[in-house]
């Protein structure tokens, strides 16, 4: 009786765990034939299908420009909905006979940015295209007026390419082959108090402060000095992949300029790029972005060969603000420089004053400065 009763059981679980697989087949069947839901990852199959139509690779578009945009799909593969994105964020979904919408474009990131359509087909498969184009700012930047405080004296061999303010002390750094340094001064008493000079193959360029130490580019060498802030002493070396331009500190990421319209945050520890970032103003990238200064969220940025300093938003490279200082310098002053080169460049920003300091290559003179309120 009991070896019936145990025969009896082994075959209901039998027949249960039968039961329970058709179900399971069944289910993944008629999973497989449904076509108007997204198919998985694991069932998914990916075809030619699809294209951008509009807009056109690398086309600008202007924030708050409403746009046409428009995909064509292959007519082999029917389309039962399908999805848009800016950026890998959604921005429509489509059914089956839609192609085409309008879009108004935000104030997103400056630059390249990228378009992708994923279409829907039947038999889970997926067609799937992508487009950049490329986005600017619909307005000019406001112009900042400002006061000039005070003018200290400045080094005239000093061809600026960097300059801080730190603890109530300039740190600047120097170029030109041969004749590149690093400088701590006091202003107020117009003394140099250190002097590092950098090996005569190197052309210093921009530096900033991160914690307690000093990060110092070089121009074509695509070399970095790290050294301690206190002593000047070298600690260590880093490389990267472009020219040395200008350089600062945002929080926990250095911001580096290479004489582009790009600015590239780095990693103070490995020294690898985290992002890039374009810069763009109502007539496109800006170009020859040289010494840089984070001020209030902003980041502020020499235009090279020109009078121009550039605030730029350091998200989406916006350029929001600009302040224009052809006059600080006398006629008789600017005639003893080189016109092609000795130009506006030095920007350092004393905290505790809200005030900047401004300078140039080779200038006789630092200028202390405050925006003006709106």
């Amino acid at each position: 009786m009991k070896a019936f009763r145990f025969h009896s059981i082994i075959l209901v679980l039998s027949l249960l765990c039968f039961a329970c697989e058709e179900h399971k087949k069944n289910g993944q069947e008629n999973a497989g034939e449904s076509t108007g839901s997204a198919p998985t990852k694991e069932t998914s199959r990916y075809v030619k299908s699809v294209q951008f139509v509009y807009p056109m690779k690398n086309d600008t578009c202007r924030y708050n420009e409403e746009v046409k945009i428009m995909y064509a799909n292959n007519k082999r593969y029917p389309v039962d909905s399908a999805i848009v994105y800016l950026n890998q964020k959604p921005i429509q979904t489509l059914d089956s006979t839609e192609r085409e919408f309008s879009f108004r474009i935000p104030a997103t990131r400056c630059g390249k940015n990228s378009l992708k359509v994923i279409a829907f087909h039947p038999n889970n498969k997926q067609g799937v295209a992508t487009q950049t184009f490329v986005i600017q700012p619909d307005k000019a930047p406001q112009r900042l007026q400002y006061d000039i405080i005070k003018t200290y004296h400045h080094a005239p061999d000093a061809s600026t390419q960097g300059l801080v303010y730190h603890d109530g002390y300039i740190y600047e750094g120097t170029g030109l082959y041969g004749q590149s340094t690093l400088r701590k001064i006091n202003l107020e008493q117009n003394k140099t108090l250190s002097v590092l000079s950098l090996e005569s193959q190197y052309f210093g360029e921009g530096i900033a402060i991160y914690k307690d130490k000093i990060y110092q580019l070089t121009w074509t060498s695509r070399k970095g000095f790290v050294y301690d802030i206190n002593t000047f002493s070298q600690e260590t070396t880093f490389d990267y992949n472009t020219q040395g331009w200008g350089l600062t500190t945002i929080e926990d990421s250095l911001v580096m300029s290479d004489g582009s319209h790009k600015l590239f945050y780095l990693d103070p520890r490995s020294f690898s790029v985290l992002k890039t970032v374009e810069v763009f103003d109502h007539n496109g990238p800006v170009n020859n972005l040289n010494e840089l200064e984070y001020i209030n969220g902003k980041i502020w940025a020499n235009v090279w060969l020109t009078d121009r300093i550039v605030v730029i938003d350091p998200q989406t490279g916006l350029v929001t603000e600009e302040l224009v200082l052809p006059n600080l310098l006398t006629p008789a002053e600017k005639a003893k420089l080189n016109s092609d080169d000795d130009v506006l460049n030095g920007i350092a920003y004393n905290r505790e004053k809200g005030t900047i300091y401004l300078t140039g290559k080779h200038w006789p003179k630092l200028f202390e400065i405050k925006i003006k309120t709106k």
